[in-house]
């Protein structure tokens, strides 16, 4: 009996410290920074922008795969985080496993940064589900922790 009241309150843990639509944000913006830092080292040795396409010039295809590797690789090698992740004290975490997949991470971080930039209205839906999930974290099966209080979780298994 008291063994299933010990899981009760290690899921109240988790379920109490998601990451709200703020935090998030902040923590985007930190990694919209470093990306962009990143980007403008590139484009200092390409020198002058090129227009590829229309309205498409070599910068922003490079900022383009700069965030796209940033994110993916981040979330995927360093267990759900990015350094405004770090900073912020926040992970992304699988709701139906222990490890995140490669699968899980690209799909989250390519195909639904490129929906929900289209509909930026869909990133309020984190300030009104229980889980605070975007749409992408409903479909990828994950949702956002505070990591110390997930730390504090996995140690307590």
């Amino acid at each position: 009996m008291s063994e299933i009241r010990i899981e009760n309150k290690k899921q109240n843990i988790v379920n109490f410290y998601y990451a709200g639509f703020f935090i998030r944000l902040l923590a985007f913006c930190i990694d919209m920074a470093v990306t962009s830092s990143l980007a403008n080292i590139v484009k200092n040795f390409i020198g002058e922008d090129y227009q590829i396409i229309n309205n498409i010039s070599l910068y922003g295809i490079i900022f383009w795969l700069i965030c796209l590797l940033y994110f993916t690789l981040m979330t995927y090698f360093n267990n759900g985080q990015t350094l405004g992740k770090m900073i912020t004290d926040i992970r992304v975490i699988p709701t139906k496993s222990e490890k995140l997949t490669f699968g899980q991470v690209v799909s989250r971080e390519t195909f639904g940064r490129y929906v929900q930039n289209k509909f930026l209205f869909l990133y309020l839906l984190v300030a009104f589900v229980p889980k605070k999930q975007s749409l992408m974290d409903m479909i990828c099966d994950t949702v956002v922790v505070k990591n110390s209080a997930y730390e504090y979780y996995l140690a307590s298994k």
